[in-house]
């Protein structure tokens, strides 16, 4: 019975790139309820951020994107460390480089790209 609870807690932890907080309401839209930001295929949504999310939570991050000017809302990390950049149409495992191919996180890509990390 050990054996199978381990093996069971070792699947779930390695299978899933999404924490508790990282989920997807709809196909190629990826909300993040702790970072506060819902992204499609072009980035960071701000439509998708209120319609998932909340008003108080599009507020808030409408209101932190004023304050910095020129964001590149199209690179992006969730608050489990995995970064995507929607130009490359990639996610990875962390956000920096170099970005080698064992770095290519394959759960979120698939999910707001819609294709599998190639080079894996």
């Amino acid at each position: 019975m050990k054996k199978l609870m381990v093996a069971a807690s070792l699947l779930v932890t390695s299978a899933s790139a999404l924490a508790a907080d990282i989920y997807a309401p709809t196909g190629g839209v990826v909300c993040d309820k702790k970072a506060g930001f819902c992204v499609d295929d072009e980035g960071i949504s701000m439509g998708m951020t209120s319609k998932y999310l909340g008003e108080q939570v599009y507020n808030r991050l409408d209101k932190e994107m004023g304050y910095k000017g020129d964001v590149n809302m199209g690179e992006y990390t969730f608050s489990n460390g995995v970064h995507c950049d929607s130009e490359a149409k990639q996610c990875y495992k962390d956000r920096f480089y170099p970005r080698t191919p064992d770095k290519k996180e394959n759960t979120l890509t698939q999910q707001i790209f819609g294709k599998a990390s190639e080079g894996k």
